[in-house]
C-alpha cells in the first residue's frame, strides 16, 4: 500500500513529513521536521529535497534557494544571525 497524495509521516525519532507522495515517494511540496528543530519546506522529488525550498536549522542559519539531490545546488541566499544581519547570494553546484 504506497501513499498517494496528501498525508503526514512521523518517525520513531519524531522527524516528520506533510506534504504530498507519489507511488510512495515524498514529491510535490511538502515540510520536513527534523527533531533537532531543523526545517524544510519545499518541493521534493522521488523521495529527495530537489526544486526550490527554504532550509533552516535550528541555530536559525537559512538558505532559500535551489536543491538537488538533496543539496544546495543553482541559484541561493544563505543568511545566518547576527548583529549586523549578514548573508550572502551564491550559486552552488
Amino acid at each position: 500500500d504506497l501513499k498517494h497524495g496528501k498525508a503526514t509521516e512521523v518517525w520513531e525519532d519524531e522527524s516528520q513529513y506533510s506534504g504530498t507522495y507519489f507511488n510512495g515517494q515524498k514529491h510535490g511540496k511538502g515540510t520536513f521536521k527534523w527533531p533537532n528543530g531543523s526545517v524544510y519546506e519545499g518541493e521534493f522529488r522521488n523521495n529527495n529535497v530537489e526544486g526550490t525550498g527554504t532550509f533552516r536549522w535550528h541555530d536559525g542559519r537559512t538558505y532559500k534557494g535551489q536543491w538537488i539531490d538533496n543539496r544546495m545546488h543553482g541559484e541561493g541566499t544563505y543568511e545566518w544571525p547576527s548583529a549586523s544581519g549578514s548573508g550572502w547570494a551564491k550559486k552552488y553546484e
